[in-house]
């Protein structure tokens, strides 16, 4: 799903937390509204194009550069799909059968 008006206004202005650059930064749901996420401005982080795709793909793991300054975010995901779903969704460690469409 698209992201929300809030969350596109959470990411605005904002470098990419991987990289740093600040061309085409996406806002990237930590967890996907199919996977149980919400469409607030904690479920996002900003990601450029790139580094979004890995991550959608879960080639990329995003914990690393969520802590300390998205612990927010971090613990909003927690929130949704509790501990284990939120590292393993966030950390690339993912089954196929916790992907849509695989």
């Amino acid at each position: 799903m698209a992201a929300s008006g809030a969350q596109r206004a959470a990411v605005a202005g904002r470098s990419c937390i991987v990289c740093g650059t600040d061309e085409r930064i996406d806002p990237a749901h930590l967890i996907p509204r199919s996977l149980g996420g919400c469409g607030d401005a904690l479920c996002v982080v900003p990601v450029c194009r790139r580094h979004h795709r890995a991550y959608d793909r879960g080639e990329l793991d995003l914990l690393p550069y969520l802590e300390p300054a998205w612990r927010a975010q971090l613990a909003h995901a927690v929130g949704h799909v509790g501990l284990i779903g939120a590292l393993r969704r966030i950390r690339g460690t993912r089954s196929a059968a916790d992907t849509p469409g695989r």
